[in-house]
């Protein structure tokens, strides 16, 4: 019998099987939270796993991945120079409007 017991089990251990039951077998809300429980964790492995799938074949192609040092060119400085100047150029014409009154 200890043979038929253990192939009905698919190789858990009865004791493992009856703790089970006893906590989540015996009512319909205990097995209800079990598969709540299983299909949460099982969505939170497969999305980790697909996501990090989903990173290693497309390395260097998402927008988190792309090296923006790359793409950065000499006009960029010149154009954030030009908005500083002109943004001194305004506070100095504020401040003689000011001056004025």
């Amino acid at each position: 019998t200890t043979i038929a017991t253990r192939s009905a089990s698919g190789g858990v251990p009865a004791p493992l099987l009856h703790q089970w039951y006893n906590i989540f077998g015996k009512s319909t809300i205990g097995y209800a939270t079990w598969l709540v429980a299983g299909i949460v964790v099982a969505e939170g492995i497969t999305g980790s796993f697909s996501d990090m799938v989903w990173n290693t074949v497309n390395n260097g192609r998402t927008y988190e991945t792309i090296d923006w040092s790359k793409f950065k060119t000499d006009d960029d400085d010149d154009d954030e120079d030009e908005d500083d100047d002109d943004d001194e150029e305004e506070e100095e014409e504020e401040e003689d409007e000011d001056d004025d009154e």
